[in-house]
Formats: structure tokens, sequence, C-alpha cells
């Protein structure tokens, strides 16, 4: 429930009011902020989903192509999980520089994927300058945002399933 309310915000925030904050072409991604974010509390198996569910719902709405967004998002998100049972999820530092890196990959890996196979793209060079490190600023100021929310959401839906079970209440 949880995800599928974020994706919805996500779709109608960077799809409208992101664009106002744009530096040079480069605009926060907030679906991999959220992939990140959620594999790194969660688990590796259901942030490979939730990577899935994002890439192919922004390949579907915002590419032209099928499967680029979804293949690295669901990597990204896997990645993210097993961090998150190696790392304290209770701090921000950790979730942050994560962000920041998975930004940095998250382009890049793109970045092959399309010059390669689509045979287009910007120099590397110039892409990584303008396009990939402001996007990475941007994902992790994001994350400062956002985390501590889906953080405390999850630890307050852990406790009341707790609680629940400790009463006899089965769900």
């Amino acid at each position: 429930m949880l995800v599928g309310l974020s994706f919805l915000f996500a779709l109608l925030i960077e799809g409208s009011v992101f664009s106002f904050f744009m530096l040079e072409k480069a605009l926060p991604d907030i679906f991999l902020v959220m992939v990140v974010s959620l594999g790194f509390i969660l688990d590796e198996r259901r942030g490979a989903a939730i990577g899935l569910c994002a890439g192919l719902l922004q390949d579907v709405i915002f590419s032209s192509a099928l499967g680029f967004f979804a293949l690295v998002k669901m990597l990204l998100g896997y990645g993210a999980g097993l961090l998150g049972r190696e790392l304290y999820r209770e701090q921000l530092f950790a979730p942050a520089l994560l962000v920041f890196v998975a930004t940095l990959s998250h382009e890049l890996l793109l970045y092959l994927l399309v010059s390669r196979l689509m045979g287009s793209g910007l120099p590397v060079q110039w892409s990584l300058s303008r396009l990939f490190i402001p996007k990475a600023f941007y994902n992790t100021a994001l994350t400062l945002l956002l985390y501590p929310l889906f953080f405390r959401l999850h630890y307050r839906s852990r406790c009341s399933r707790i609680g629940l079970k400790r009463r006899g209440v089965a769900r």
C-alpha cells in the first residue's frame, strides 16, 4: 500500500514540480530515491521487485524503449537491499551516500545501455559533469527528506503488526 501510494506521488511530482528545479538538464529522480531507500529498509528481494515496478512504470511513461529503467532500477534495488542487511538503517548517512553512488551507477549503466544498444548519446565527460553529478546531489538531498519518512512509516507498520500478533489478532 505504502509503495503504491509512493509511486503515484512520485509520478505526479517528478512529471510536474521537479521540472522547476532543473539545473542544465539534470532532474532529480524520485523513483530512484524510493527504490534505493525502500530496498535499503526492506530487503533485497523486495528492493528488486520495487525497482522492477518503478522502472517499468518509468519506462512506459517517460522512455521510448522498454526495459532500460526497469533493469537498472531492479539491480540497484537488489543491491540496496543487500547493503541494508550490513549497515545501520537508523542512520541517515548510509542511505544518503548509497543514493549518491546509486545515482551515478544508474546514470552510467543507462548511458552504456543506450549508447551501445541504440547508438546514441552525449559525450560521457559532458554527461558526467552536467547531468550525472548534479542529479546525484539532487537525489541525495531528496534522500535526506524522504528516507526518514519511509523509515518511520515502515517502523510504525512493523510495530503495529507486532502489537497485533501479541494480542492474538492475525492480519
